[in-house]
């Protein structure tokens, strides 16, 4: 009986030793070392993001690809976002747009709304994901708010696609996908730009 312990932990002990190491990603922010303004001025342009909405397919800690034409879908067990997508997708569009506006403008919506923005971001993320030729995809839709009242200011449908140069290194992957956040940043950036002189005319 003894015997057969051993040889079951000694079966045990050669898979974890076979089994390759985890990987932990994020997406980096743009500006690492911005401060964060807890109670940016009330005074000024005020931008938040709320968290986004995301597809289930990829709202999990392992990462996900595609391949056969988009119709399968791989999960890598042992290569993991640091904290949940739509929150990673949250905190890069705040960096991105902050690295636009100011630090002291941009941020998360908070839990409970001690002010009222000039500007707020509403996001539904559909696909975010690199396919087997490498390229990262990002499909969604945003929404920009404006005033007390959230009144419709913009709302789109973005395909944004960055090349990762090799879909097996997850890390060329992660760089690729975090690409099309900041050009999804860019994007509602410039809308929040139009919007800006209607703003101050009110």
């Amino acid at each position: 009986m003894r015997g057969c312990r051993l040889a079951a932990a000694l079966l045990l002990l050669l898979a974890a030793c076979g089994s390759p190491p985890t990987q932990v990603f994020d997406l980096s922010p743009r500006m690492p070392n911005a401060p964060a303004a807890a109670h940016p001025p009330r005074g000024g342009l005020l931008i938040w993001v709320d968290k986004p909405t995301v597809a289930g397919y990829f709202d999990r800690t392992q990462m996900v690809t595609r391949k056969d034409g988009g119709s399968h879908i791989s999960i890598h067990e042992f290569e993991v976002w640091s904290d949940p997508p739509a929150e990673l997708i949250q905190r890069a569009l705040v960096d991105d747009l902050a690295h636009r506006f100011g630090s002291d403008r941009v941020m998360a919506t908070p839990a409970e709304h001690y002010a009222v923005p000039e500007w707020r971001i509403a996001l539904d993320v559909i696909r975010f994901d690199v396919d087997e030729g490498g390229e990262a995809v990002l499909d969604a839709r945003w929404t920009l708010l404006g005033g007390p009242g959230d009144r419709l200011v913009a709302s789109r449908r973005e395909w944004l696609e960055a090349p990762s140069g090799d879909p097996t290194d997850p890390a060329k992957r992660v760089a690729a996908l975090s690409e099309t956040v900041t050009m999804l940043a860019i994007r509602i950036g410039d809308a929040i730009a139009a919007a800006k002189p209607d703003a101050q005319r009110r």
